[in-house]
């Protein structure tokens, strides 16, 4: 049982980096890209240019609850549960 909640662990720390990097990534590419991914996705999807720079600050916003609650959160639950398990025996 243990060792399936470390390889569990293993997995959601694993996850949450790969997760933050590519938040990194997007959030480095929004900052230096705005413009040019704005003026893209008006003339190619006729997307207004407010609608886009705010759809895209709500889905960066998602992805940092996102990783934060869903995958951060339960790899730390699992680790002190772990550590509690080792304890224990």
């Amino acid at each position: 049982m243990n060792e399936k909640l470390i390889l569990a662990k293993k997995f959601l720390y694993k996850f949450f980096v790969i997760g933050f990097l590519f938040f990194i990534i997007s959030v480095v590419s929004y900052i230096f890209l705005k413009d040019f991914a704005t003026e893209m996705a008006q003339v190619w999807y006729g997307v207004d240019p407010d609608f886009y720079r705010n759809f895209v600050f709500i889905l960066l916003g998602c992805l940092k609850v996102i990783l934060i609650f869903f995958v951060l959160s339960p790899a730390l639950a699992l680790h002190w549960l772990t550590g509690c398990c080792k304890k224990a025996d």
